[in-house]
């Protein structure tokens, strides 16, 4: 059995497929042209959200029994194509919930608490403690969009906060979706990326949320339209909001959203802890030695 590894894993994980007598090539930097090329020799794939899995890399892969992905989003994946080719597809979804809820709880404090622009003023000399009166959580309304595990870990971190939680999903809703845009001080969206879901916070329901209110996205980038959140926010529409994704990774240098003082840009973070990633990297790797053996 032969597996290739296309980007980073914990290093715990790697000592545990040696173990297992089998032959792995960890190759983190591998460019899509060097995956093509070398993915015909491969019984298993393990990667993470840099590997682009396409059709083409599919119908390459004719050993290809599995491809696992060390983390939540399967939507750098061709799905359709790997069941056409019977290629069992893994992911590891309880992993990193921890890790994007925590951060997701940052997000709320930061916009409420204008941190962002706290540390931005200071890092330019000056000194805007008058200018910086922000919100205090407790008493807010929380709208979550999504209840799955992350969503789910989010609502139990709050409960000590002192909130109304607002829930919009497909299976456990609390209250309508525009209620949800109506009501809510802060709005974040944990929901996966599907034909469904693909630009469905758009104008006309970020034209509900109040003009005090904030948005969060920590889940995909296309969820939201982009032309009407930048429209919301650059004439204040809506308080601001904090992005950990985006429409086109990485963010161009030259982003219009780079530019705007009510946004909190973070690098597509939310799973990037050590803890996260040990869990990912050691679950896959299990669930793939296993595949492999049929069970």
């Amino acid at each position: 059995m032969k597996i290739l590894i296309s980007d980073k894993i914990d290093e715990n994980a790697l000592s545990y497929l040696k173990e297992q007598k089998i032959d792995v090539d960890y190759l983190p930097e591998i460019t899509p042209e060097e995956l093509l090329k070398s993915i015909s020799t491969y019984d298993a794939l393990i990667l993470r959200s840099r590997t682009r899995v396409t059709k083409e890399v599919i119908e390459s892969g004719i050993n290809l029994k599995v491809i696992a992905r060390a983390g939540t989003g399967l939507d750098n994946i061709d799905i359709k194509a790997a069941e056409q080719k019977n290629i069992k597809v893994i992911n590891t979804p309880s992993a990193n919930v921890t890790a994007v809820a925590e951060l997701t709880l940052g997000l709320m404090i930061s916009l409420f608490r204008k941190l962002g622009l706290a540390y931005t003023s200071m890092k330019e000399g000056l000194w805007l403690k008058k200018d910086l009166k922000g919100s205090e959580l407790n008493g807010k309304t929380i709208g979550i969009i999504g209840f799955g595990r992350i969503g789910k870990k989010v609502s139990e971190l709050l409960s000590v906060f002192g909130v109304e939680i607002l829930i919009y999903d497909l299976q456990n809703s609390t209250c309508s979706l525009e209620e949800l845009f109506t009501r809510s001080d802060l709005i974040t969206i944990h929901v996966a990326l599907t034909p469904v879901t693909r630009g469905f916070i758009n104008k006309k329901l970020l034209s509900l949320m109040k003009p005090s209110a904030f948005l969060i996205n920590i889940s995909r980038g296309e969820v939201v339209d982009e032309e009407n959140l930048y429209e919301a926010l650059v004439n204040k529409r809506i308080a601001g909001c904090a992005l950990d994704v985006f429409w086109q990774e990485p963010l161009s240098a030259d982003s219009r959203f780079r530019k705007l003082d009510n946004v909190i840009l973070t690098p597509h973070i939310g799973a990037a802890t050590h803890e996260a990633l040990k869990k990912a990297s050691q679950s896959v790797a299990e669930d793939v030695v296993r595949a492999l053996k049929g069970e």
